[in-house]
Formats: C-alpha cells, sequence, structure tokens
C-alpha cells in the first residue's frame, strides 16, 4: 500500500509539473494579424520568461529578431514585447494573455512594424 501511495504522488507531481511547464509565456507563439488593407501576416515568436524578464527571437531562422526587455504585468495578463529589425525598423507587440489554463493560451494585440499597426492573434503552440 505504502508503495502505491509513493507511485501516486510522484504521477501527481509530475502531471503538475509538467501542467506548469511554459507558464505563462514560454513557448513557440504563431501570430496571423490583419492591416486595415485586409492583408494577412503570419509572425512566429519564440518567448523565455524567467518569472522577472521576457526575451525571445521574432520569426526565428537566419532573419530571426531577437528581443530582451519584454514586459509580462500579471495585471490583466498584459504582455510588451519591443525590438529592432537588422534595418533598424522599430517592432512591436502589445497584447492581452487569455485562456491561461489551457496548453494553447492567446494573446490578442497591436502589432507594429515600421510605424504600420495591425490586429494580431498569437496562439501558443
Amino acid at each position: 500500500m505504502r508503495k502505491l501511495l509513493i507511485c501516486v504522488a510522484g504521477v501527481l507531481f509530475a502531471v503538475a509539473a509538467n501542467a506548469q511547464e511554459g507558464f505563462p509565456l514560454d513557448g513557440t507563439w504563431r501570430g496571423v494579424g490583419t492591416a486595415a488593407d485586409g492583408t494577412h501576416s503570419t509572425v512566429v515568436l519564440i518567448i523565455l520568461w524567467d518569472g522577472k524578464q521576457v526575451t525571445g527571437t521574432i520569426n526565428p531562422g537566419p532573419q530571426g529578431i531577437d528581443f530582451t526587455g519584454g514586459v509580462l504585468d500579471p495585471d490583466g495578463w498584459k504582455v510588451r514585447i519591443a525590438a529592432k529589425d537588422a534595418k533598424g525598423t522599430d517592432i512591436s507587440l502589445e497584447g492581452s494573455i487569455s485562456d491561461l489554463g489551457k496548453y494553447n493560451r492567446v494573446i490578442n494585440g497591436k502589432w507594429t512594424e515600421g510605424g504600420s499597426s495591425r490586429d494580431i492573434r498569437f496562439i501558443r503552440e
């Protein structure tokens, strides 16, 4: 009986630890935005959160853009990310996280790049 209880406790601990993975920002997020003229664009973010700092990469790969200094405000679960591409163009995201209890959380917000803004919805993959 004792071995069974230890085994059950171990499984429960593993499930709880896995449920916290990536909470609330860590992971890969894919977003699709729509500009005022109706054009669509896809953006991929890899976000890392250490409990204080938000860092990561926009569109990972050879042309990826690293960012540091992102902010997560637990009051309303608001996230802000700012970066500059290789040409010095400002890029920013301001949004709010929803579906916190789900693995595939959502960030809805505004993506601004080079003075042009669009609504965007990111889903954590």
